[in-house]
This record gives C-alpha cells, sequence and structure tokens, in this order.
C-alpha cells in the first residue's frame, strides 16, 4: 500500500523516564547482567549452547551506534550515514532528542557484554554477530526521511546484512513507492527484516510501517508477566512475534547502563534471535527463518495468531 505524501518517521521506544544504573562493575553477580530476565527465560542463553550468532551480520538503521562503549566493542564492522548529519561510518549518534536510541537497540542485539570473560554488562541476544551501523535523522535534515530509509536498506543488503533491525514506524499503514522498490531488494537478496510494532504510550494505536509491509517480521511487546504491555506495544495483524519490551536495559552512547522499554527493545532481542537461527541453520532462507521463529513461539492470547501476539511470544531454545 503506497502513500503519496511524506510521513515522520519516529523511535519506537515507550514514553518512560530511562532509569541511569551507572557503569557495569565487575562483580561476582552483575546487577546489570542480572537485570537482563529475558536470557534465561526466553530461552536464549540454552540457544547459546548451539550458537552465539558467529557470522551473521545485523544492520541496525537507526540513529547511530557509539560503537566505543565498552559492550560493543569489536561488534560494529562497518555503517553509513543517510541522515547528512553524522559521520560516514555511522557510528555518530544524530538527533537532537533520542540520539542514544541506536546504542541502545544495538547492545540489546549483540552487545558483548565487559569486564574478565565479558561475564558483566549489557549482552545481546546474538552476542558473536556483527553489526552494521546506519544513521538516519528521523525528520532532521535535508534529506527526506522516506528516501534515507530506502537508502538505507539498499546499503545493508550490499554490505552484506543477514538481518535488518528497524525500531521505527511511520505512523502510518502505507508507505512510499521507494521503500516497495528496497523491501523488495531485501527479500530477493534473502535478508530478513525485524520491525517494531510501535508504542500506544508514543501515541502509535495501530501499526504502521515498516511493520505493515509484506514479509517483515513485525515485533510486539509484553511485560514481565508475558501479557501484551499497555504502553509498550501498539496492535495489529500484520505482528509475527511478541518480545520483552517493559523493564529492558540497554547502553548509552558513553557507556552508561540505563533502563528502558518499547518495542524498540523487543525488536533487537528478535534481531538477534534470528541471527541466532541463521547461524545454526544456514541453509534457511529469510522466509523460513521467519517461519522457525513463528512455529516455535509459545502461545498467547487466544487459539492462533491475533493481533496482539501474532503467533505467540518468541522462544530462543
Amino acid at each position: 500500500m503506497r502513500a503519496g505524501i511524506a510521513a515522520t518517521i519516529a523511535l519506537a521506544t515507550a514514553l518512560i523516564p530511562a532509569t541511569v544504573l551507572g557503569p557495569a562493575m565487575p562483580a561476582a553477580a552483575d546487577p546489570v547482567r542480572d537485570a537482563e530476565y529475558w536470557l534465561a527465560e526466553y530461552g536464549i542463553t540454552t540457544a547459546w549452547q548451539t550458537t552465539q550468532g558467529a557470522g551473521v551480520t545485523i544492520a541496525i538503521i537507526d540513529t547511530g551506534i557509539d560503537s566505543s562503549v565498552p559492550d560493543l566493542k569489536g561488534a560494529v564492522i562497518g555503517g553509513a550515514d543517510f541522515s547528512g548529519l553524522g559521520s560516514a561510518n555511522g557510528q555518530t549518534p544524530v538527533g537532537s532528542t533520542g540520539s542514544e536510541h541506536g546504542t541502545l537497540v544495538a547492545s540489546l542485539a549483540a552487545g558483548r557484554g565487559r569486564g574478565v570473560g565479558n561475564a558483566d554488562g549489557v549482552i545481546g541476544a546474538a552476542p558473536a554477530a556483527n553489526l552494521l551501523a546506519i544513521s538516519i535523522g528521523f525528520g532532521e535534515g535535508d534529506i527526506d526521511s522516506d528516501e534515507q530509509i530506502a537508502q538505507a536498506v539498499r546499503w545493508a543488503v550490499d554490505n552484506g546484512a543477514d538481518v535488518i533491525n528497524m525500531s521505527l514506524t511511520r505512523n502510518t499503514l502505507e508507505w512510499p513507492q521507494s521503500w516497495d522498490d528496497a523491501f523488495l531488494y531485501a527479500a530477493e537478496n534473502d535478508v530478513v527484516v525485524v520491525a517494531a510494532a510501535g508504542n500506544r504510550g508514543s501515541g502509535t494505536t495501530v501499526v504502521g510501517a515498516p511493520a505493515t509491509m509484506p514479509g517483515v517480521l513485525t515485533v510486539a511487546g509484553v511485560d514481565r508477566q508475558g501479557q501484551a504491555s499497555f504502553d509498550a506495544s501498539s496492535q495489529g495483524i500484520t505482528i509475527g512475534i511478541s518480545a520483552p519490551s517493559e523493564e529492558l536495559v540497554g547502553v548509552a552512547p558513553g557507556g552508561t547502563v540505563v533502563r528502558w522499554g518499547g518495542t524498540s527493545g523487543a525488536t533487537p532481542i528478535v534481531a538477534g534471535i534470528v541471527a541466532l537461527v541463521r547461524a545454526a541453520h544456514p541453509e534457511l532462507d529469510a522466509a523460513n527463518v521467519i517461519n522457525r521463529i513463528i512455529a516455535t513461539a509459545k502461545p498467547a492470547g487466544d487459539d492462533g495468531p491475533d493481533a496482539i501476539y501474532g503467533f505467540g511470544i518468541v522462544d530462543a531454545a
């Protein structure tokens, strides 16, 4: 479904205060790592017995990634800027507000941890996967936001992405023709695109593009009890899978660890799990990777897929 007018591209972060936890300090039991409840509860640590995502590349189309933070050391292997505001390698966070967003997202996808044996700090769902840092302007700069997205998707495909994470929304059901061409290009080149459903707390009451586009794996959010998050998840028939979107932690530029929430955080957790599947099963094409994710989901809500949970709650194991 194509739109003839431009829409505002928005971040898919819930409107909740980010609580600073501070730098993760080496300890016998690290409070930051302990806060990552989803690692054990959603089968990620079990999946690590098979793979941690080595050899798979996740492109983060967002505000850019501060690759200097300890938890992302060695994770970012390249990048680009399409906003005209950042550095050419996408590793300078951009935006007058929310510039930390891309770094937070990246840490949940492929954070490496920190300290001795990487036992402390934030670790992502696929801690051995590689990252591409792609910065866009979210309405800032002189380049149309829709065009930035289209160019970013194509660049990610051409530069080795196996998975593309998009923790953002257009806030409309429709999308421009340039997105048709770019997302088709990703599909034709066997790239899995994972997109956020958006958050009611941020004003997104109905899932918007790119989460409405054919072939995209759309992620909704649930709370600690596995129930649909009221503030941190939208609803829509294109939702494929649900994942944690509340009481999350992540690393902000400069290395500060913060609490945050929203489908912006649920999405990279799923993107990391997609990377685990791609590493463990290289014989599967993009469509069958997505099928494996939804077919192994834990049931939630009504029988069968619905507009709240999709096919259920993600189970990495």
